[in-house]
C-alpha cells in the first residue's frame, strides 16, 4: 500500500482530540503523517496535538473554518493518498485497510467513504447507535488528483455544509464515489460542537450548497 496523509481540522477540540488521534495511529497500515490543523483554537488543542508524538504534526492558523483548515492540510500533505477525520470523531479498526482495497480497484479518481455509527460523548459506543452512510470528512479516503480535479473545499456562510457542496461538485466533475457497507467510523454527538443542534444562521450553508448545485445543473442543461 502507498503511504497516506491524514488531515484533521480542529477547533477547540481538546476534549476529544487525543482519542481521535489514537484511533488514527492504531490503523494498519499506519499513516505516514497526521496533520492537525489548529483553526485558531483558544483551548489546549495545539498542545495536545504536539505532545501526542509519532507521526503527528501541527499547523496553526487564525480561525477560518473547517473547509479552509482542511485545505491547509491538503496543501501541506506529503502523500498523494489523503484521509480525513473531524477532531471529535473516531476511526474503527481496519478502516484504512478496507478503503485501500476499494481505492486500488477504483483508481486515483475515486473517493471511498464508509458507513458510520453515532455515539454520545461521555458514553462509550455500545454498537447500538444510529448508522448512516458516511458521505463526510471523517470517512473519506481519496487522492490529491481528485482535489486537483474538483477544486477546494469552501466554507459557506455559517460554516456548515462545506462537504455537501464539495461532494456535489465531485459528482459533477465525474468522480466516482463509493460508500462501503461496513461501519468503520464513529460520529460523536457532542454538545457545543460546530455541527451540534439546529441554527438558522449556520444551517444556511446547507441551503446554499443545495442551491449552488441546482444552479450548476441548470447551467449545464442550458436552462435560463
Amino acid at each position: 500500500m502507498p503511504g497516506y496523509s491524514v488531515i484533521i481540522p480542529a477547533f477547540n477540540a481538546a476534549r476529544t482530540l487525543a482519542e481521535a488521534l489514537a484511533s488514527v495511529c492504531a490503523q494498519r497500515p499506519a499513516p505516514a503523517e497526521v496533520i492537525v490543523v489548529d483553526d485558531g483554537s483558544s483551548d489546549q488543542t495545539a498542545v495536545i496535538a504536539r505532545e501526542f508524538g509519532g507521526p503527528v504534526r501541527v499547523l496553526s492558523q487564525a480561525n477560518a473554518g473547517p473547509g479552509a483548515a482542511t485545505m491547509a492540510g491538503v496543501r501541506s500533505a506529503g502523500c498523494e493518498v489523503l484521509a480525513f477525520l473531524d477532531a471529535d470523531d473516531l476511526w474503527l479498526p481496519g478502516k484504512i485497510a478496507r478503503q485501500f482495497e476499494k481505492l486500488e480497484v477504483m483508481g486515483a479518481g475515486g473517493i471511498v467513504c464508509t458507513r458510520m455509527r453515532q455515539f454520545r460523548h461521555g458514553i462509550p459506543d455500545d454498537g447500538t447507535g444510529e448508522v448512516r452512510d458516511g458521505l463526510s470528512r471523517s470517512t473519506m479516503l481519496t487522492t490529491r488528483a481528485v482535489f486537483d480535479q474538483v477544486g477546494p473545499i469552501v466554507d459557506p456562510p455559517g460554516r456548515r455544509g462545506e462537504l455537501i457542496d464539495w461532494m456535489a461538485r465531485a459528482r459533477e466533475a465525474g468522480c466516482r464515489i463509493e460508500v462501503l457497507p461496513d461501519v468503520l467510523a464513529l460520529r460523536r454527538i457532542l454538545p457545543g460542537s460546530l455541527s451540534w443542534g439546529r441554527d438558522p444562521v449556520a444551517d444556511r450553508g446547507y441551503l446554499l450548497a443545495a442551491h449552488a448545485a441546482l444552479m450548476r445543473r441548470r447551467k449545464q442543461g442550458g436552462e435560463p
